[in-house]
């Protein structure tokens, strides 16, 4: 039978070196979202019907492969109007662990106006590469994505949690 010493079990562990960190692409791996709805919603006084509410949805999903999804969702409700812009980005992506580039292969969109039809598009979108200062926070429950921009402009994405059964 053999027997492993402490000694020796020391200097196998310490001659196999630190294990790998895990790539910053790997930590950014997964759903981060971010959005808005208003607290107050109209109701028509004659029909009794609520209008829609004003808000905004916005997720990037990044995938081990170096591929991205970017989904948005804008509404904006004025009386008895709705106007509503969808937009899905998907394309490329390298990021180092402080900087985030994205280069977009397609962007297709659609726009519509409840009370404007004639002014509703779709279309294929504009494909501009961006880049971000990027960092991962974790904390307070969950972690967070926060990209800045060349212009300084900031946005933060919260984790998704994977559900569980």
């Amino acid at each position: 039978m053999n027997r492993i010493t402490t000694a020796a079990l020391a200097a196998l562990i310490s001659t196999a070196g630190p294990m790998p960190a895990a790539s910053p692409a790997d930590a950014l791996a997964g759903r981060w979202t971010s959005g808005r709805i208003s607290m107050i919603q109209y109701q028509d006084s004659i029909s009794g019907r609520s209008a829609p509410t004003n808000g905004n949805a916005f997720a990037y999903e990044f995938h081990a492969d170096g591929s991205y999804t970017f989904t948005g969702l804008m509404q904006n409700v004025l009386y008895h109007c709705t106007t509503t812009l969808f937009a899905v980005e998907s394309g490329a992506y390298s990021f180092d662990g402080r900087t985030l580039s994205l280069r977009p292969e397609k962007n297709p969109y659609k726009m519509t106006n409840s009370c404007a039809p004639s002014s509703n598009r779709e279309g294929p979108g504009k494909l501009t590469n961006r880049t971000y200062e990027a960092r991962i926070v974790t904390g307070n429950g969950g972690s967070r994505l926060e990209l800045r921009d060349e212009k300084g402009q900031e946005q933060s994405f919260a984790a998704e949690r994977k559900q569980t059964p």
